[in-house]
C-alpha cells in the first residue's frame, strides 16, 4: 500500500457523550490512546485532528471540513478513525460526498483492526455500507428521541429547552413550577396590557407593547436575559405564550432547512392544565382578544411623574432604592362575580431581595412624623441634640478674633508701604494723606466690631427651633392630607424626610429606619 501520510480524525459520538455524562470518563482521550497505538505500529507519518463537539452534518463539524479539504488537495493518502461511522452520520448527501471523495482519491481508511482499500470492491462495499448504516442508525435514534419527547409532552412535561420566564423546571418531575419573583413581572405585564396603566385620578391609559417595555425599563424591572432594557418583542411573546395560562403546546412548527413553518393544527400536541398557571384564564382570554384587535394598542404617553415615596426608600438588605409596582388582579368568585384586587408594592430591583406593601410604608412614615409632632420641646431637644450640635458646628461663624488680627496685620503692612513711598518721593502730600485716611478708617471700623462683639452675647435659639419644628410637622401633615397630586406629596415629604430604610422582618412585617430632614435656624 502506497500510504505516505495519514490524518487521524478523532471525534466523540453521541454514545460517547452519553457515557461521559454517566461515568465522567474522557472518551476522546481513550479514543486517542487506541489510535496512537495502532498508528505507531505502522511507522507512517501522521497528523491528528480532534473534533471537540458532535454534529449530524458536515457544516456543523469545522475540523472535519478542514480534513476533507486537505484530503482533496492531496495532503493525505489515508484517514485513520476508530471505526468508519466516525466519518459519517451526516445527511445522505453528506455521506455521498464523503464516499465519492474516498473512491475518487483512493483514500485508505485505517482502523485499529483493519485497513480498507477503496480500490478493493469488497472494502468499498463495506465502506459504503457502514457510512449509510451510520446514517440509518442516527435516524433511528432520532426517531426514538422524538417519540419519547412526544410522550412526555402529551403528559404535560416540559421538553423544549430552558424554562420560560416566570417558571423553573423541576428536573425530577420534568414539569414547570412557578418562580414567584419572575411571575410577579409576568402578572404585571398582563395587567398593564389588559387593564391599562392607572393614573393618579383613578383613570386608566391603554398601553402598547412598546409602552409597557419602556415603563418596565424606567422602573428598573429585571429583564428575562439580564439585558439592559426591555424589548417590545419580549413583551409581545410573553402575552402570546399560552404557557402562562397553564397550557403546553408542542409540535406547532416544523423545520425545513434553516426555516420554520407552521404545522397543521391536527399535528399539534396541546395539554391544558399541564402546570400551575401564573395568570387567570379570564386575563388570558382578555389578552388574546385584545391581540386580535390591532387597533386596541394605541401609542400613548405614559405618566412617569414621581409617586409619593419616589427616591426616598432604600432596601436594608442590598442598599438599592426601592420602586413602586402597581397592578390590578381580577379574580372570579365561587358565585361567579369578578372581584378586583389592587396590588401596590415597594419592590427592590435586586432579584430575590425585598418587597413590601407600598401604603403600609407610607403610613409608617406619616405615623412617625405625627409622633414627633406630639413631642414636647424638652423631648425634641433630647431627640435631636446630636443633629442640632452637628448643624451648629457646621454653621458656626469664622473666629472673629483671628479675622480681626489678620486684618490689622494687613492694614499695618499697607500703612508701612505708603510711608515708604512718601519718604521716597513717589507719593505727594495729598496722595499720602488720602491713603493714610483710608487705612485709619478701616482700623476704626475694626475697633467698633471688637467693641460690639464684646457687648453682645448670642442667645440660645434651640428651644425656638424646636417650636418651629413642631409647627412645620403640623403644617406638613395637614398639607399632605389635602394634597391630591402624588408628585406634590413627594415634594412635601422630601422636605421633612431625607431617607427611609426598609428591613423586612417577616411575611407581612418590616421595620423602618427614618432619617428626618430638619434644618435648624442657627
Amino acid at each position: 500500500m502506497e500510504i505516505k501520510r495519514i490524518i487521524c480524525y478523532l471525534r466523540r459520538s453521541r454514545q460517547d457523550i452519553e457515557k461521559e455524562k454517566r461515568t465522567g470518563e474522557d472518551t476522546l482521550a481513550n479514543q486517542k490512546k487506541i489510535m496512537l497505538e495502532a498508528l505507531d505500529k505502522l511507522q507512517i507519518i501522521y497528523d491528528i485532528a480532534e473534533e471537540i463537539g458532535s454534529g449530524d452534518k458536515i457544516e456543523t463539524r469545522p475540523v472535519f471540513q478542514q480534513v476533507l479539504k486537505d484530503i482533496e488537495t492531496g495532503k493525505y493518502d489515508a484517514v485513520a478513525v476508530k471505526e468508519i461511522p466516525r466519518l459519517g452520520r451526516g445527511t445522505y448527501s453528506d455521506m455521498g460526498k464523503i464516499y465519492d471523495l474516498i473512491i475518487s482519491k483512493r483514500i485508505y481508511i485505517v482502523t485499529p483492526y483493519k485497513i480498507y482499500d477503496p480500490a478493493n470492491p469488497a472494502d468499498a462495499r463495506q465502506i459504503r455500507f457502514e457510512l449509510f448504516l451510520a446514517r440509518e442508525e442516527f435516524e433511528m435514534i432520532k426517531e426514538r428521541l422524538v417519540g419519547a419527547k412526544y410522550n412526555l409532552a402529551a403528559e404535560g412535561r416540559w421538553v423544549v429547552g430552558a424554562a420560560p420566564f416566570g417558571y423553573q423546571l423541576n428536573s425530577r418531575t420534568g414539569r414547570l413550577e412557578i418562580n414567584e419573583e419572575e411571575a410577579q413581572i409576568v402578572r404585571l405585564i398582563f395587567t398593564l396590557y389588559v387593564y391599562g396603566l392607572e393614573n393618579g385620578d383613578n383613570t386608566k391609559k391603554d398601553v402598547s407593547f412598546r409602552a409597557i417595555a419602556t415603563y418596565l425599563t424606567r422602573m428598573g424591572v429585571p429583564t428575562p436575559r439580564k439585558a439592559a432594557s426591555w424589548n417590545y418583542l419580549t413583551v409581545k411573546r410573553i402575552i402570546e405564550n399560552p404557557v402562562y395560562a397553564g397550557t403546553l403546546k408542542y409540535r406547532t412548527k416544523k423545520r425545513v432547512g434553516n426555516k420554520y413553518y407552521d404545522r397543521p393544527k391536527s399535528e399539534w400536541i396541546v395539554v391544558e392544565n399541564a402546570h400551575e398557571p401564573i395568570i387567570s384564564q379570564e386575563t388570558w382570554e382578555l389578552a388574546q382578544a385584545k391581540l386580535k384587535n390591532t387597533r386596541a394598542t394605541p401609542n400613548v404617553k405614559l405618566d412617569f411623574s414621581p409617586c409619593e415615596l419616589a427616591g426616598l426608600v432604600v432596601c436594608a438588605k442590598c442598599g438599592r432604592h426601592m420602586v413602586r409596582q402597581y397592578s390590578i388582579q381580577h379574580y372570579r368568585r365561587k358565585d361567579g362575580e369578578v372581584s378586583m384586587y389592587r396590588k401596590e408594592f415597594l419592590w427592590c430591583r435586586t432579584p430575590g431581595c425585598t418587597f413590601v406593601k407600598y401604603r403600609d410604608v407610607e403610613a409608617g412614615i406619616l405615623k412617625y412624623l405625627a409622633a414627633l409632632g406630639k413631642f414636647d420641646v424638652k423631648k425634641l431637644k433630647e431627640f435631636f441634640e446630636e443633629e442640632y450640635t452637628r448643624q451648629k458646628e457646621e454653621t458656626a461663624p469664622v473666629d472673629t478674633d483671628i479675622f480681626i488680627e489678620k486684618k490689622k496685620t494687613e492694614l499695618k503692612r499697607r500703612l508701612d508701604f505708603i510711608c515708604e513711598k512718601y519718604e521716597a518721593g513717589i507719593y505727594d502730600d495729598e496722595m499720602f494723606i488720602r491713603r493714610k485716611d483710608e487705612i485709619e478708617k478701616e482700623l476704626n471700623m475694626l475697633e467698633k466690631i471688637i467693641k460690639k462683639q464684646n457687648e453682645h452675647e448670642p442667645a440660645d435659639t434651640c428651644e425656638q427651633d424646636m417650636l418651629v419644628m413642631k409647627q412645620n410637622i403640623k403644617t406638613f401633615l395637614e398639607a399632605y392630607k389635602k394634597a391630591g397630586d402624588k408628585t406634590l406629596k413627594n415634594k412635601l415629604l422630601r422636605e421633612l424626610v431625607s431617607r427611609v430604610i426598609v428591613n423586612k422582618t417577616g411575611r407581612a412585617t418590616f421595620d423602618l429606619v427614618i432619617y428626618p430632614r430638619f434644618t435648624f435656624n442657627l
